[in-house]
């Protein structure tokens, strides 16, 4: 029996081959009607027997496109004496709802195989993309998402290429940034004449092999690259860019090379050859080559696989492995446009490899690393972002600015939250502009107007500057920093149970006045109470402390251990000694912290490890690398006392047993004793809240569990006492992840 239906589908089928697909299916079924994107969705007017309709709505669950994600599908009979004759693709059309967008995805194998075959007319040609590939998110300029809503306006199809686009028995049907070398983009080098276009590549080589260093335009960006086995173009590339031992990524031309370099595990390779291709940590094997530079005192190479077409023909004329860092100015976000790569990266780049696909908005390479318990994103950007991510709450429409490094906003609504690419550390005017414009595109772009703002507890953040410019005309609300961490990772795992979450980072601002970092919590999607944190200690010398782990141990050992100052660091000035130790006595200029991360600092300068930092984390990374080299397995000392309802942890025990040890013991030991140590608090801490509290299910969250070895030895030792774990899955641990903790309170009321 012939029957009509009205059918919409929600969420990322925009962009991803849904609408041709449809219109396959459709037609192979004998179905008869239309299809049209619309905000957020696609709507399908349907005709036929009622089992053949049932049949087609199988087949949309199980053979959908690979790159669409169906959030929802709703579907209502309705009355229609209009008989259609065919099932078409129809212009589209603009209704109210929020919209999901794709992210940029890699190549694929289909366009690669064109690309190498002679025989194809877009043989070797850098902009080749399909339906199933290539630009999304960097291109669209507005929704719902049509060639003319793209930066791919500017260029017209050639006549081969329209063809293809309005043909269903293709894999380019109403693929947007379809074109060729008649009709598309273009690439060149920067004030050179322009050329065939294999001679680019060709003499992009030369210049690697000379050394240069090259600023290439890619899908949300710009690259820095280099030879990455020239030790003086590495050097340079540091010195020219300000950063003097962060790692660089690097590009690989496939696995082959990589395995020549790196350890890689079955589930490292699956994720560097994915869709998203980000930056995967890779243990080295054997550095031969590469420069030491790269990545100095690491065990860990970043690398990536190409990902666009023209890194694959870089590679056909250059087999070696590349720097490939953002092209940006450290800690800036990415920049995006010829001119202003120009203005900006001058100094930096001896060569600019430029394109004229305007890129809409600017995108960094996602880096992530596999531990214990899975994936873990340390960036998320191009490949994962802006995929919505789907909360077990309902939620207003709601903005949550996210903290001040490595920062990120979100954009909530209903069951959704679009969390922001990585943008940038939030402490300068440029990165403010970019946070605020790609704020103004995520509301204009994904339709979501909202009600309310939150913003992070601490007072001299620019964030919280942003917020307080909107309290005339939004509901204003603000929330402690590592309160947001637990609720980051209650809503990114969906825990609805009572959990114990470990909450450790560097730096956020308490709600009794201190700075926190070494928080633990107990609590549901409903509410968190703190029930434990380390013992306060003070630091004398403000925001300049933190840059300095030295000064961080002077302050601990004048506090608590004044007669080893001059054992351990003899070669302090009797003059800042006395004014520091003044400082604390007086309580001037000092803060006090419970901070986890500033405690690995502190061993860290105590071991001369990393007594002054270029970049956030290093003393505690290089502590990490320090520890991974010893097979200790013993800990030390420490105490957790109860004081009223909090359980507070005394690292005094263990800084008196290191201390001791400093000239006795390997330093590698005495970290990898350090690391056991906050393992086994973590341990003995879980028990006594699961022993009190009936709770077996523990969260890690906050950047000092990006640290691996710390992360795979209390995993593993909460696993053997039969405790539940939960990690982040879907934003990363660091503080890129609370502005998605943030929108927990946009909560409606019938929620609580």
């Amino acid at each position: 029996m012939n029957k009509t239906y009205r059918i919409k589908i929600y969420g990322i089928v925009q962009g991803v081959g849904f609408r041709p697909f449809i219109y396959k299916l459709a037609k192979d079924l004998n179905l008869k009607g239309y299809i049209f994107n619309s905000t957020g969705s696609v709507h399908i007017k349907l005709q036929g027997d009622e089992e053949i309709i049932e049949l087609f709505m199988q087949k949309i669950l199980r053979d959908h496109p690979p790159l669409s994600k169906i959030e929802k599908i709703e579907k209502e009979e309705i009355l229609s004496e209009e008989k259609y004759e065919d099932f078409e693709i129809i212009e589209s059309r603009e209704e109210q709802g929020f919209n999901f967008i794709s992210p940029d995805i890699a190549i694929c194998n289909d366009c690669l195989y064109e690309m190498y075959n002679p025989e194809d007319r877009r043989y070797k040609y850098p902009f080749i993309n399909c339906t199933n590939c290539g630009p999304r998110y960097t291109i669209i300029e507005d929704l719902p998402y049509d060639r003319e809503k793209t930066t791919m306006k500017i260029f017209k199809m050639c006549q081969e290429c329209d063809k293809e686009y309005h043909d269903p028995l293709t894999r380019r049907f109403h693929a947007q940034p379809i074109s060729c070398y008649n009709c598309g983009p273009s690439l060149w080098i920067y004030e050179e004449k322009t050329e065939d276009p294999q001679n680019i590549f060709i003499k992009i080589s030369e210049y690697l092999r000379e050394g240069k260093i090259l600023a290439i335009k890619g899908i949300g960006g710009f690259h820095l690259a280099c030879d990455a086995t020239n030790n003086n173009s590495v050097k340079t590339l540091r010195l020219r860019k300000k950063r003097p031992s962060k790692p660089f990524a690097l590009m690989m031309r496939d696995l082959d090379m990589i395995k020549k370099y790196c350890y890689v595990r079955e589930q490292e390779e699956k994720v560097l050859i994915s869709k998203e291709r980000p930056i995967v940590l890779l243990l080295i094997k054997d550095l031969g080559d590469i420069s030491p530079l790269v990545a100095p005192r690491n065990e860990y190479l970043g690398v990536m696989l190409p990902y666009a077409p023209y890194h694959y023909l870089i590679f056909d004329y250059f087999n070696r492995p590349l720097v490939m860092t953002s092209g940006n100015i450290t800690d800036e976000p990415i920049i995006k446009d010829n001119e202003e790569a120009i203005k900006k990266l001058k100094n930096i780049a001896d060569i600019f490899i430029f394109h004229n696909r305007n890129i809409a908005r600017r995108i960094d390479d996602s880096v992530v690393f596999f531990e214990k318990d899975g994936l873990q994103i340390i960036r998320r950007a191009r490949g994962y972002a802006p995929d919505p991510i789907k909360i077990p709450i309902t939620i207003k429409p709601i903005l949550a600015l996210g903290g001040e490094l490595k920062s990120t906003f979100a954009l909530g609504k209903e069951n959704y939250v679009f969390v922001s690419p990585h943008i940038g550390d939030l402490k300068d005017k440029d990165t403010l502009e970019v946070y605020e414009e790609t704020i103004r595109e995520f509301i204009r772009l994904f339709r979501i107007e909202p009600e309310i703002l939150v913003h992070d507890l601490h007072p001299q953040y620019l964030s919280t500057d942003f917020a307080e410019k909107f309290k005339k005309y939004l509901e204003v609300k603000s929330i402690q920093h590592h309160k947001a961490h637990f609720f980051s990772l209650i809503l990114d795992r969906e825990i609805k149970d009572e959990i114990i979450c470990f909450s450790f980072d560097g730096t956020g601002y308490g709600e009794d006045g201190k700075i926190w970092g070494g928080e633990v919590f107990i609590g549901n999607i409903e509410e968190v109470k703190r029930i434990g944190h380390f013992k306060y200690f003070p630091i004398a010398g403000g925001d300049y402390a933190i840059e300095n782990p030295q000064k961080i141990a002077l302050s601990y050992l004048l506090k608590y251990f004044p007669e080893e100052v001059e054992k351990i660091f003899p070669y302090i000035n009797s003059f800042e000694i006395e004014i520091t130790k003044k400082m604390i006595e007086k309580e001037e200029n000092i803060f006090y912290t419970s901070s986890c991360g500033r405690i690995f600092d502190l061993v860290s300068a105590l071991l001369k490890v990393r007594e002054h930092i270029d970049y956030e984390g290093q003393a505690a990374i290089e502590l990490e690398m320090l520890a991974m080299k010893s097979r200790e397995t013993k800990h030390y000392s420490f105490e957790i006392i109860k004081e009223k309802e909090k359980f507070v942890i005394d690292v005094k025990p263990t800084i008196a047993q290191i201390i001791e040890e400093l000239r006795i013991t390997d330093k590698k030991d005495i970290g990898k004793k350090f690391h056991n140590t906050i393992s086994q608090i973590i341990l003995s801490l879980s028990e006594i809240l699961r022993e009190e509290f009936k709770i077996n299910k523990i969260g890690f969250s906050g950047g000092v569990f990006q640290n691996r070895l710390l992360l795979r030895t209390v995993v593993t030792l909460l696993e053997e006492k039969g405790f539940q774990i939960f990690t982040h899955k879907k934003v990363p641990t660091n503080d890129a992840g609370i502005s998605l903790g943030q929108v927990i309170l946009g909560r409606l009321i019938e929620n609580n």
